[in-house]
Parts: C-alpha cells; sequence; structure tokens
C-alpha cells in the first residue's frame, strides 16, 4: 500500500459541491452551511493544490466540526486513481491503474468453471479460430458451459474475440452466449456459425461476479472460443 496523505484529514466530500453550499446526499437536497477558512493541505511537508477533474482548484472546508475535501483531489495526491459509476452511485479508488493490455486470465483467472477449458500463452496452450491461433482465453465446449470471475469491483470493461473453434462440430449453427454482472444480464451475444472471429467489448461497470456462460442450443453445437481478454 503506497503512503498515504500525512495530516488530519477528517473526513472527505463525496458529492458534487458549489460556491452555495449545497451537498448532495443520497437521493435528496439539503442546504447546508460550511466554512470557507483558507484550509491548507500537504504532502510530506510540501504545500499541495486540490484539483477537480478539469483541472480547477478546489479549496477543502468544515462542516459540523468536520474537514471535508474532494475526493479527485485527494486520492491523487495520495498517488491513487478515482473513478465514479453513475449507475450505482458509487466512488471507486485504486492504488494504480490497470495497465493497457491487461489479460484478464492473468490477473483473475475463473475460479468455477464448466464445460471450460482455459488457454494461457506460458502453458504453451492455444486453439483456433478462422485458422488463426488465440490464446489468453478459454473455450466453452458444450452448452450451459459457464465461467465464473471475481472481478473484486477493479475494472470498467472487458475486451475480447470470440468465434468459433476450429475442428468442433456443427460449425454452422448460431449460438448465444450471456453477460452477467452481479446476476444481472449485461450483454448477449449470437456467435454465427459462418461468422469470422469478432471483437466484443462488454461492461462490467466495477461489479464483483462476472458470469459468461452459453445458451442452450440443443444437444449437438460447436465449441465457443473467447480469446486475448483484456480489462479496462
Amino acid at each position: 500500500m503506497k503512503q498515504r496523505l500525512q495530516g488530519l484529514i477528517a473526513g472527505i466530500a463525496i458529492g458534487a459541491l458549489c460556491a452555495g453550499g449545497i451537498v448532495y446526499a443520497k437521493s435528496t437536497t439539503e442546504t447546508i452551511e460550511v466554512t470557507y477558512d483558507n484550509i491548507k493541505v500537504y504532502k510530506d511537508n510540501v504545500l499541495c493544490s486540490l484539483k477537480d477533474a478539469n483541472g480547477s482548484t478546489i479549496e477543502p472546508f468544515i462542516y459540523n466540526g468536520t474537514t471535508y475535501m474532494p475526493v479527485r483531489g485527494t486520492a491523487s495526491l495520495a498517488d491513487m486513481d478515482v473513478t465514479w459509476d453513475g449507475t450505482t452511485k458509487s466512488v471507486y479508488l485504486w492504488d494504480e491503474l490497470v495497465a493497457s493490455g491487461t489479460y484478464l486470465m492473468d490477473v483473475c483467472p475463473p475460479y468455477e468453471t464448466s464445460s471450460c477449458t482455459q488457454y494461457l500463452p506460458q502453458s504453451g496452450k492455444s486453439f483456433q479460430m478462422a485458422g488463426e491461433k488465440y490464446s489468453n482465453g478459454f473455450v466453452l465446449t458444450y452448452n450451459n458451459g459457464y465461467a465464473l470471475f471475481n472481478l473484486n469491483s477493479k475494472y470498467s470493461n472487458i475486451e475480447f474475440t470470440v468465434g468459433h473453434v476450429d475442428g468442433s462440430r456443427y460449425e454452422d449453427e448460431d449460438n448465444d452466449v450471456y453477460f452477467y454482472v452481479d446476476g444481472k444480464l449485461v450483454k448477449e451475444i449470437s456467435v454465427g456459425g459462418e461468422e469470422l472471429p469478432k471483437t466484443i467489448s462488454i461492461p462490467v461497470s466495477y461489479g464483483l461476479q462476472l458470469k459468461v456462460i452459453r445458451g442452450d442450443q440443443g444437444i449437438a453445437s460447436s465449441n465457443i472460443g473467447f480469446a486475448n481478454i483484456t480489462v479496462q
């Protein structure tokens, strides 16, 4: 864990704040009186400015004896990243950003699977779709096969290449795949029998659990591959 801000920080203001002193809490709006007293913030004895997402300076304030500081500016001083999920009204703080091109299978492999085979390049394993080799993913081999991932609220989006696996039976059939985040369906895709592999993006919105499951198209169906799965 990286070193946190030194000094007295009694609270963090989460919500929109304007000069009139209006704070948004839960689903209601309350007018309050706050005190601006030229509060200074130091990190390692160096005077710092707190900035919002637009780069404007935001001054801490005092309300009912508690000092409040803006989330984004405070997190920046602590070398943390901050993200906002407007759907769930949630603020997320991270010790570090997820590097571009990070593979899901490296940082968050499935903890439970059914009719699922994993493919990792470090294990020398790959599969083919449309004559090309792929890895960094998994293959669902039967109807209702699934993979469960514990995302631990770290990611906003996943991206991957999906298609029919060469050499599997019934490649002319269409297959449906469903993506659930914390039990809620967020995406449904159809993999066409004669369709080339395609790139898909799935919003996981900093959820806890991701479930990828094949639909039930009958007794016989071809294998579906998910390759080069990256997270953001």
